[in-house]
């Protein structure tokens, strides 16, 4: 039977797919790198924020969030791209991936936290380095090139596609000494089993965070399966968002700003042109290069570093997030 997904704007969800019959999908470094191309792409179109990720040989795991509600159109973008570039490669015909992706639903930011150590332990349980000692899978773990760790362990320049805020979590004044806290995070690990994690996913298919987040998932399933006796994914509500135009100028009217001083000044408007960024996006569902094309700005990472920001500030600063939701519920 199909399992069935929940969907809704501002999800986060811990993302897995396999290769068919467990085959490996990452023969080779241009595979993986071919696969990163692909899911910038998708994160850009889809408007999916990134927060860890790892490439296994026959397997991926994402962390991601969608502000749009959209996991299975991005989903479908990214692994119907690469499949269709794996079988014309690799010259294999048939299935790339095993079934459906799997996707799990994450509360909670101590979940979220160790959910993304998890995924970048994942170079430290294979066979091969089980049979070997602690010193050697920190060294794995430290030296592996396909995941999001070594930037979050201060190893590595940050990448572009991932967003860090879930370092806030290691509680350090400084970037570098979350970073490192980080590390020791992780490496804490690689020696054993995360039981807490382990016991939460052998707990439902469904969700990921504590007894009563996963009670309240599986309910609104049951309740939708009772509603609607049929397999498709279940949506809950997004409200009406207007046109790209109309949400500029409504965000633009709602800050007092021109869209031309949105195009040009940038620390002059402090966090306002986050604000009226993120506003825009969420307002519209356009993607971040659709707005940046409107506005006259130079390209869509103008756009993304301004949200990113804008959301580190809002974790600090609770009257920001409060006078976002202001924008977002002005909207007809």
């Amino acid at each position: 039977m199909r399992k069935w997904r929940v969907r809704y704007a501002g999800a986060r969800y811990h993302v897995t797919a396999r290769g068919d019959g467990r085959r490996e999908i990452f023969l080779q470094e241009e595979d993986g790198e071919r696969f990163l191309r692909q899911l910038d792409h998708a994160l850009e179109a889809d408007d999916v924020t990134l927060f860890a990720y790892v490439l296994m040989p026959n397997h991926y795991h994402l962390f991601v969030q969608t502000p749009l509600g959209n996991i299975s159109r991005f989903m479908q973008r990214l692994n119907s791209a690469y499949a269709m570039y794996f079988r014309y490669k690799r010259h294999r015909p048939g299935h790339c991936f095993q079934g459906r992706y799997g996707a799990r639903l994450v509360g909670g930011d101590g979940y979220a936290l160790r959910l993304t150590r998890y995924i970048h332990l994942n170079p430290v349980w294979t066979k091969a380095a089980q049979s070997q000692s602690l010193a050697h899978r920190v060294r794995v773990l430290s030296q592996f090139a396909w995941s999001s760790y070594r930037g979050y362990a201060g190893l590595a320049a940050g990448e572009e596609r991932l967003d860090y805020r879930l370092l806030e979590a290691m509680n350090r004044a400084t970037d570098s000494g979350r970073r490192a806290a980080y590390q020791r995070y992780a490496e804490s690990m690689a020696g054993t089993e995360d039981e807490i994690i382990r016991d939460a996913m052998d707990r439902s298919p469904y969700a990921l965070g504590d007894e009563r987040f996963v009670e309240e998932t599986e309910a609104e399933l049951k309740e939708a399966r009772l509603r609607r006796a049929i397999q498709r994914d279940v949506v809950w509500p997004v409200p009406k968002r207007p046109l790209l135009t109309a949400a500029i100028r409504q965000v633009c009217k709602q800050l007092n700003v021109s869209p031309d001083t949105l195009k040009r000044d940038g620390r002059m408007l402090g966090p306002t042109k986050g604000l009226a960024l993120e506003a825009i996006c969420q307002l519209s569902q356009a993607s971040q290069r659709a707005v940046a094309q409107a506005l006259g700005m130079p390209n869509e990472l103008t756009v993304g570093h301004h949200r990113r920001l804008l959301a580190r500030r809002m974790e600090q600063h609770e009257p920001l997030r409060q006078q976002l939701d202001q924008l977002l519920a002005a909207s007809p």
